[in-house]
């Protein structure tokens, strides 16, 4: 695929960030592709539903070359317009991407991405996940319905069992429109463990070649389970502080240059980032990025904790 961009016919690809198979009327025009990720295989000119890791996938042509009628294809004719997509075009003089995390449905929320070698670094992860909180995680208003993470009635602060998944799948869409040349890879055992996600980058010029750039590992902080039970805070000390010890190991395990712990805590009072007070120094010493992220059981608990904190500003 990569060395498509030096030869590629003038038409764009479209590919959709969508961790379940989508339900499309086209699906039976499609074709499977069962190794895309050795580059062998064009991408130009088509619409490209791939797996989590983005190493097999099913296209479909696309007769137009109208970029409105490319439009048109995924939204009225599949209505998969809402699906976070990646447009690979190479009529530009230098290859452009363009990120549309809300799907083609919404052709104004798009942004252009780089697709040389990436720079990857923590804050710019950070930078990502707090964009993707945004607009996909911090209230129920926000979450689609396939990436709920309540059990029935938000206001009751009962997580649902898969939680930590859910939210993966929305972050790892985010980094993948993001970090166009990489591959995020999800859910990768290994002698010690099964680490959350991994940001590696193949090498331009020899795909044995690659670079490891971070280990991500995801918490979420619950008040309650999913039956309603309430979780103790010693647990979710506890829970915090294997998180650090993790990715410490999973980088070591993998050879990657970074690791961060990303929290998401659904308790009802926001902590901001006191819930690490009591790993900081193992983090700092394990050289393990931290950061949470709060998830409010409602829209009108986020619009009162956002007033609360201008409020704090404007009198300091």
């Amino acid at each position: 695929m990569r060395g498509e961009l030096n030869h590629a016919p003038r038409r764009p690809a479209v590919f959709f960030l969508h961790p379940e198979p989508l339900d499309v009327s086209s699906a039976d025009k499609g074709q499977f592709f069962p190794m895309l990720d050795n580059g062998l295989d064009p991408v130009s000119g088509r619409l490209w539903f791939l797996n989590k890791v983005a190493n097999c996938g099913t296209a479909i042509e696309v007769q137009s070359e109208n970029d409105a009628d490319l439009f048109s294809m995924v939204v009225e004719e599949l209505g998969v317009g809402e699906a976070p997509a990646v447009i690979l075009d190479t009529r530009t003089p230098e290859p452009e991407a363009r990120y549309y995390p809300k799907g083609l449905g919404s052709p104004g929320e798009c942004r252009l991405v780089r697709i040389d070698v990436t720079h990857v670094s923590v804050d710019d992860v950070f930078e990502v996940i707090d964009r993707v909180y945004e607009q996909q995680l911090c209230t129920p208003d926000v979450q689609g319905n396939a990436g709920k993470l309540w059990e029935g009635d938000s206001t009751r602060g009962w997580a649902v069992k898969n939680a930590e998944d859910k939210v993966s799948v929305v972050i790892r869409s985010g980094l993948s429109g993001h970090f166009i040349g990489c591959f995020i890879e999800a859910e990768q055992v290994q002698p010690e463990g099964r680490l959350d996600i991994l940001i590696k980058e193949p090498s331009l010029n020899d795909r044995a070649q690659q670079t490891l750039h971070a280990v991500l590992e995801l918490k979420v902080l619950r008040g309650k389970n999913s039956s309603g039970t309430s979780v103790s805070d010693a647990f979710n000390k506890d829970w915090v502080e294997k998180g650090v010890l993790q990715a410490s190991e999973y980088r070591r395990g993998n050879g990657a240059r970074l690791a961060a712990l990303c929290c998401f805590d659904m308790r009802s009072a926001p902590s901001g980032q006191d819930c690490f007070n009591h790993v900081r120094e193992l983090a700092e010493r394990l050289e393990v990025r931290v950061k949470c992220w709060h998830l409010f059981s409602s829209s009108e608990s986020y619009r009162r904790y956002k007033a609360m904190i201008t409020l704090s500003n404007a009198g300091s």
